[in-house]
């Protein structure tokens, strides 16, 4: 569990970031923090959200960019997901 803390924690932090475009911050978290993580890891209540942010940034990948509403509900997911595995941390 402390390895997926450091990653989402890692990921909701470069998401949070204000200093590049919102799709750049999406795009660098996934693919530097949550890229290598296998969905049969996570807690099964953000296993949706996970296998949903791993959809929508791999199909943008051929397409190149995202408007920054659908960077922003990423970014929500991702912060989400971060929240979960927190919290999950705070129990064990």
């Amino acid at each position: 569990m402390t390895d997926l803390l450091n990653k989402f924690s890692k990921a909701a932090k470069a998401v949070s970031s204000s200093k590049t475009p919102m799709w750049e911050c999406v795009k660098q978290a996934y693919v530097d923090h949550l890229s290598d993580i296998s969905t049969d890891n996570l807690p099964e209540e953000i296993q949706i959200f996970y296998d949903s942010v791993k959809l929508r940034v791999k199909s943008v990948d051929t397409l190149g960019h995202i408007d920054n509403d659908e960077a922003s509900y990423i970014a929500n997911d991702i912060m989400y997901m971060a929240d979960v595995i927190r919290s999950g941390s705070r129990k064990s």
